[in-house]
């Protein structure tokens, strides 16, 4: 299978027979092996021509973040500005950009050991953050880069996609700016050295991004607006990912992985009593691992109780998250008539006859504002406290969460999509496990007790 870096079609490979088969199999075949090069092309060059330079300051407390020390306390706000950097570092390495970390404040040794040995180093230098910035686009484009990027460290809802797609517009664009909410810039890109963009702006004012715009002799291509952390209300709001598990070492590690892509979040694995690898992988996952009573309702009730973040999303161990998911979550709840949000449903593997199953549910959880927790619900923690927490019960403990938090609020479905595991499906087959599942929530709908639908529920075919 080959995935085209540049359109995002997902080609898969056809097997001998069906070359031999179909008149155009050669072709078909061959085509993709020159996408599949010119990708790798494209990723080499990116990297040799292509430079990513993060400016940072070392976490040192008192120092970083100065204008949060009011309401952080100097080690908090030394603190967040460590969470940011990584974010943000972390978010760089998917480019496939050169990196270059422009930094002020510690030593290297110290930003090595923090940030990573492989990355490049340099010191910021003398001078206002104009003449720093200018000195570092110079020294990039003297070492033969042609396009270079800066960014700064102060914005984590700037997605790796997001930075590569500014590469991408300077291929048309000489200059691109990313604009931040609070009229400066989160990122800036050139082909060639600007000194004039550099010389003007009264820095650390909402005049930056006027003053740049009026200096730039191009036109600049803009990015989408974003939010800079600069002052107490901008620290966006902690989650916290509570995931239920039973022997899910299967799938958990993939699960976590996306988790931790996200910033300023904490998961925590509530296990009902695994027997297999599933609190090893919790740990390695960087997960808090805590044990509870069986029962997936048990299990979340305690993952929320022990939870320290102001939004909670309970995820199934099988369900993979979207990019960007925690800026998604934070947009859904930011109004304050929604009481519970949840992703796009979708299933990870390609069944025959899946895809109506998705469209079903999708005209359920839109249409109807009954989302399930495969799609991973989410919530403001003071909601789920004022609700009573999940009903403690055998099964559809996630449907009678969602009709007790209607009467808060709104139920959002937000577009984009959530990818839970096939395996129930895989072990009955797509129609036999759909009309089970349709005849318990019939029977749950009629008055019959979560008790007796668990039986049902569990019985081989």
């Amino acid at each position: 299978m080959l995935h085209h870096l540049h359109t995002g079609l997902i080609i898969h490979k056809p097997c001998a027979v069906c070359i031999r088969r179909s008149p155009c199999g050669f072709r078909f075949f061959f085509l993709q092996v020159l996408l599949f090069f010119r990708e790798m092309i494209y990723k080499q060059r990116m990297t040799c021509r292509d430079h990513l330079i993060v400016f940072t300051r070392f976490p040192v407390p008192g120092e970083a973040k100065t204008r949060l020390i009011p309401a952080l306390g100097a080690a908090g706000a030394a603190d967040l500005q460590r969470q940011m950097t990584g974010h943000t570092v972390a978010q760089a390495r998917k480019t496939g950009a050169r990196i270059e970390i422009r930094w002020t404040g510690g030593t290297e040794a110290r930003l090595r050991d923090w940030l990573g040995q492989d990355l490049n180093y340099a010191e910021q230098g003398a001078g206002d953050l104009g003449r720093r910035m200018a000195r570092a686009f110079q020294d990039h484009f003297d070492a033969g880069a042609q396009r270079v990027v800066i960014i700064g460290c102060d914005c984590p809802s700037n997605h790796w996609k997001n930075i590569h797609q500014s590469f991408q517009c300077l291929e048309k664009s000489e200059l691109v700016i990313g604009p931040a909410r609070d009229g400066g810039y989160y990122l800036i890109g050139l082909t060639r050295p600007m000194p004039e963009l550099f010389i003007a702006p009264d820095w650390g004012t909402d005049r930056v991004l006027a003053q740049t715009l009026a200096a730039a002799p191009v036109k600049p291509h803009l990015l989408a607006e974003l939010d800079d952390v600069d002052r107490p209300a901008d620290i966006p709001p902690e989650i916290s990912v509570i995931v239920p598990t039973l022997n899910e070492a299967a799938t958990l590690a993939r699960t976590l992985e996306k988790v931790n892509e996200a910033f300023r979040v904490e998961c925590i694995v509530a296990d009902g009593g695994s027997c297999d690898q599933t609190e090893r992988l919790a740990r390695e996952g960087v997960a808090r691992f805590i044990t509870s009573e069986r029962g997936r309702a048990a299990q979340m009730n305690a993952g929320a109780a022990a939870a320290a973040g102001e939004l909670l999303l309970f995820l199934h161990a099988d369900t993979e998250l979207p990019d960007n998911w925690d800026f998604i979550i934070r947009a859904a709840l930011s109004g304050p008539s929604v009481a519970l949000g949840a992703f796009r449903f979708g299933v990870k593997q390609r069944l025959r006859g899946i895809g109506l199953v998705e469209r079903g549910t999708r005209i359920r959880s839109r249409l109807f504002r009954m989302p399930y927790g495969d799609q991973g619900q989410f919530m403001r923690r003071k909601t789920f406290e004022t609700i009573g927490g999940f009903p403690v019960q055998p099964i559809l403990e996630d449907v009678e969460l969602v009709r007790r938090a209607r009467r808060l609020g709104r139920i959002v479905t937000v577009p984009e999509t959530a990818l839970t595991s096939g395996r129930r499906w895989q072990t009955l087959g797509v129609v036999r496990t759909t009309l089970r599942n349709q005849q318990i929530l019939a029977g749950y709908a009629l008055g019959i007790s979560p008790e007796t639908l668990r039986g049902f529920y569990q019985k081989p075919g």
